[in-house]
C-alpha cells in the first residue's frame, strides 16, 4: 500500500507536461544558411556571402538600387540595398551551431 501511495505522489509531482523541446533555444532555431540568418563566415550561408552590418553579420545577396530588389526581412519590410548588398533591419531569429 505504501508503495502505491509513493508512486501516486511521484506521478502527481511530475506535472504530466511534455518535456521542453530539445531544439528550444533562447536565440531561436538553428540558423539554416538562409538570407538574413546570422553568420560568421561565407560557409555559413547558401549564398556564400556573409556581410557584417552595424550590430550583426548576416547571410545576404547582391542588389542594385532601383533594379534588383532585396527580399523581405523578418519584420516584413524589404531589406535595404546597402553598397550592393541587401541589409535587413534585424537578422532572422536563429542561432549558430555551438552558441
Amino acid at each position: 500500500m505504501r508503495g502505491l501511495v509513493i508512486a501516486s505522489l511521484l506521478a502527481a509531482c511530475s506535472g504530466g507536461g511534455a518535456p521542453p523541446g530539445i531544439d528550444a533555444h533562447p536565440g531561436g532555431p538553428l540558423c539554416s544558411k538562409q538570407i538574413y540568418d546570422l553568420c560568421v563566415e561565407e560557409h555559413d550561408c547558401d549564398t556564400l556571402i556573409c556581410q557584417p552590418f552595424d550590430m550583426f553579420s548576416v547571410c545576404t545577396t547582391g542588389c542594385t538600387s532601383g533594379t534588383i530588389d532585396c527580399p523581405m526581412d523578418k519584420s516584413g519590410a524589404k531589406g535595404a540595398c546597402d553598397n550592393g548588398l541587401c541589409k535587413p533591419i534585424a537578422p532572422n531569429m536563429c542561432h549558430l551551431p555551438g552558441t
